[in-house]
């Protein structure tokens, strides 16, 4: 009897705690992202979509659908990473039956990336509870919001200084803004680089490619590969064994699939203010570089 009134007091205790906790997670998972809104998006209009943008940041801020074309729809995010495209296609491509084109950011920013689980876990989070992505189970950490509380600190940060959500009607990130530029993000001593830090990791997110293309292969879909510009330190700065190895990708999905790329990283036609960062555009770079795109691809695909 005593340790069964030790057990109900205990409750007592905690249930003020647990109810916050519920509280918490249900405010935040209530608050608007890009993930839940492309997901909803994609299902109600993506009868209308004939050409996907799939991507990491260089997608997410440097794409800009309504300069690209008519029926086009951003599913970058922020450290998207190949598996997340792979699986995003495969998941959507069943709701645009006028899809034609796949155009998907396969450069230095992506292809040497870890794991998001083993890098940001938090974003993993939101592919879980928000756009359907099935590889971990039920009631894992992914099913929650507060399991990773970097991500909740930042979620609510944004929320409380009025910031929402950062994408347009059509999935493009456009608060990269020159107005909210460091003055100092282009210094050269401030560049830094995406470095290889496995390429186990590069053969993971290669093979991801390999089968988006085989993918689109099987289904009549032109792929597109997109390598965004970046400021010239930057591109300086890449290591030789990381151009080849994805020079040699390139080669191997042009020969295999048939698909295309464009690469755009030392493209000289982007000054200082066309960029926000090294490696991301300005709001103003952005809209000129998915103009020069749409040309290309325009030509690309006749």
């Amino acid at each position: 009897m005593p340790m069964k009134k030790f057990v109900c007091k205990a409750l007592l205790f905690l249930l003020p705690f647990l109810l916050v906790l519920v509280a918490t997670e249900l405010f935040v998972r209530h608050l608007p992202n890009t993930y839940r809104y492309k997901e909803q998006w994609m299902h109600a209009n993506g009868g209308h979509v004939q050409t996907l943008l799939l991507g990491n940041s260089h997608g997410y801020y440097d794409l800009v659908p309504s300069e690209i074309g008519d029926s086009v729809f951003n599913l970058s995010n922020v450290s998207q990473r190949t598996g997340q495209d792979l699986f995003l296609l495969k998941r959507y491509a069943s709701l645009c039956p006028r899809l034609k084109t796949v155009v998907m950011v396969v450069d230095n920013s992506n292809l040497f990336d870890p794991p998001m689980e083993a890098d940001e876990p938090g974003r993993a989070t939101y592919y879980q509870l928000y756009m359907g992505y099935d590889r971990h189970s039920r009631l894992s950490r992914y099913e929650f919001e507060l399991s990773s509380m970097i991500s909740v600190k930042a979620k609510l940060t944004k929320h409380f200084k009025g910031e929402g959500m950062d994408c347009d009607s059509l999935g493009w990130g456009k608060n990269y803004t020159l107005e909210r530029r460091d003055p100092e993000a282009l210094n050269p001593l401030y560049v830094t680089l995406h470095q290889v830090r496995s390429w186990g990791d590069a053969d993971r997110n290669a093979r991801d490619v390999e089968e988006v293309a085989a993918w689109c292969q099987q289904h009549a879909l032109r792929l597109v590969l997109l390598a965004t510009p970046v400021c010239a330190e930057y591109n300086r700065r890449v290591s030789l064994p990381q151009r080849q190895y994805l020079q040699q990708l390139y080669q191997r999905i042009r020969l295999r699939y048939g698909a295309s790329v464009l690469d755009y990283s030392a493209d000289q036609r982007f000054v200082d203010e066309d960029f926000f960062d090294p490696d991301h555009l300005s709001d103003r770079g952005a809209r000129k570089f998915s103009s020069l795109l749409h040309a290309d691809l325009s030509e690309l695909l006749r």
